[in-house]
């Protein structure tokens, strides 16, 4: 079951793909141990979470590599964190670049936006009924709401919803505290980018599909005008038998208006060429 919202979050016939692969060969090159974005051990409550970047050290990263402005470099890494490959820590529904000692870890490639993998409602109702149970039913507002809403109209599912989640969390408690809490921030920045809070921007809204793929390959030329005569074809073979004796082959007026009604249309634009397919039918 899929739920219709203002929102698809696919990626039918978008073109950006191609310029999100090239963002990330950039963010690869920040999350080298030499050259990139230094990181270091940083606790987060009790628990020690590896490898912590801050806002600051990215922006000035960027300006260094990128040659740029430090507001270009920060409207850079705004939409690093807007398309999930660097999340903050902390606040993490705050979606932008801050630079300071805001923490902030680099997202795993597992949730990449060209993994492609769909955020299905399915997984995002267990994910929701993982974490309630962990939480013991203290969910944010806006979780609570996609819950109470996936469950309304998931209801058929919910029990096998209940117990995928219930496996899941005894797995997860069998992972060390550290490793737990790492999973933890890197679903739930994911799903803030693809499940965010009503009336809240997204950098995964594209708007409405396009009916065609902008990087097919471009039909012009003789393939088309091999497609209309293919096109005449079927129609001329569908005209009845008793039509033929009042055809004749001297001009576009010898053809009766009544007989073809589907061909009238197209003697305009398809000019004298239509008359040799329909010698050739009428002789084969």
């Amino acid at each position: 079951m899929t739920i219709r919202t203002l929102r698809d979050y696919g990626q039918h016939y978008r073109p950006r793909m191609a310029c999100l692969k090239n963002v990330e060969v950039f963010v690869v090159e920040m999350q080298d141990p030499k050259s990139g974005v230094k990181g270091a051990d940083q606790k987060l409550n009790v628990t020690i979470i590896p490898h912590v970047i801050n806002g600051q050290d990215v922006l000035a990263w960027i300006v260094t590599k990128m040659k740029v402005t430090t507001e270009e470099a920060q409207a850079f890494g705004t939409m690093l964190v807007a398309y999930g490959y660097i999340y903050p820590l902390q606040n993490h529904r705050k979606l932008v670049l801050v630079p300071d000692s805001t923490l902030y870890r680099f997202q795993t490639p597992y949730f990449w936006p060209v993994q492609k993998w769909p955020a299905e409602d399915i997984d995002y109702a267990i994910y929701l009924a993982r974490r309630n149970i962990r939480k013991k039913g203290m969910l944010e507002p806006y979780e609570q709401q996609h819950y109470d809403n996936l469950h309304k109209w998931m209801n058929p599912k919910w029990d096998f919803i209940v117990m995928q989640a219930t496996e899941q969390y005894k797995a997860n408690k069998e992972r060390k505290k550290p490793d737990r809490v790492v999973l933890d921030c890197q679903e739930r920045a994911y799903w803030i980018v693809h499940r965010p809070p009503r009336r809240t921007h997204s950098a995964m809204d594209y708007g409405l599909d396009r009916l065609i793929d902008p990087n097919a390959e471009e039909v012009t030329g003789d393939v088309q005008n091999i497609k209309d005569t293919f096109l005449i074809l079927s129609c001329v073979e569908s005209v009845p038998q008793g039509c033929w004796p009042m055809l004749t082959l001297q001009g576009v007026e010898g053809v009766p208006q009544g007989c073809w009604p589907m061909l009238t249309p197209m003697l305009s634009t398809v000019g004298s060429s239509w008359l040799d397919v329909l010698w050739v039918v009428d002789h084969s």
